[in-house]
């Protein structure tokens, strides 16, 4: 890992004592807001820098994250009780989850319903370790996924029944995601693929175990 030189170590100082500075005397920012804030100030900021910054100070303790429904939001670690009742408010009650069997075991079940859509798999044998860990075929009533037991991260990593539960499970979610892809008129951004996968997991987490 390469040090960086003084000069950035120096104009990282500068960056952080402005940030801290004007978090003072602002109400909560996002991302976006303080990377406007660093260019109006000679940074030169996108958002992605600003978040980094943002991010580091928070895991110094030195800059309080407020999440929202959206992008979060961010203040000092003083301001912390002022906006207590505001983050009280966007926590929900947690759900408490059963232990349950993972839904796809390669020795007996290998197909699976995620939010109406059917996915079934199959091991191709045939395919090599430089092929892809899976592909998914669109049919008119379901997808079937062909699973590549030679690929290294299957060699290296999925050794036993529980692991290959798991990674079936997962990438049962990746293919239903990649079908909400192809069958969208809109564009998907990450912020609806991130939605797209949450969904799914939670409707498998949230049905009963065969």
């Amino acid at each position: 890992m390469v040090e960086p030189s003084e000069n950035s170590k120096v104009r990282l100082e500068k960056e952080y004592d402005f940030i801290l500075d004007f978090l003072i005397n602002s109400k909560p920012v996002t991302g976006k807001d303080m990377a406007r804030a660093g260019r109006e100030n000679g940074f030169d900021w996108a958002r992605e820098h600003a978040n980094s910054r943002l991010y580091t100070l928070w895991r110094l303790g030195k800059v309080l994250k407020i999440e929202t429904e959206k992008a979060p939001l961010w203040t000092l670690p003083i301001y912390a009780e002022k906006y207590a009742e505001a983050q009280s408010g966007l926590r929900k009650t947690n759900t408490v989850y059963l232990e349950k069997e993972l839904p796809l075991t390669a020795d007996r079940s290998m197909d699976i319903e995620i939010a109406g859509t059917k996915i079934e798999f199959a091991f191709n044998y045939k395919m090599s370790s430089n092929d892809a860990y899976m592909y998914g075929d669109w049919l008119e009533d379901k997808i079937f996924v062909s699973l590549n037991p030679n690929h290294p991260f299957w060699g290296t990593f999925i050794v036993d029944e529980e692991k290959i539960s798991l990674q079936l499970t997962n990438t049962a979610i990746d293919v239903y995601v990649q079908w909400q892809v192809v069958r969208s008129v809109a564009p998907i951004d990450s912020v609806k693929l991130l939605h797209l996968r949450d969904a799914a997991m939670r409707e498998i987490a949230s049905k009963d175990s065969n």
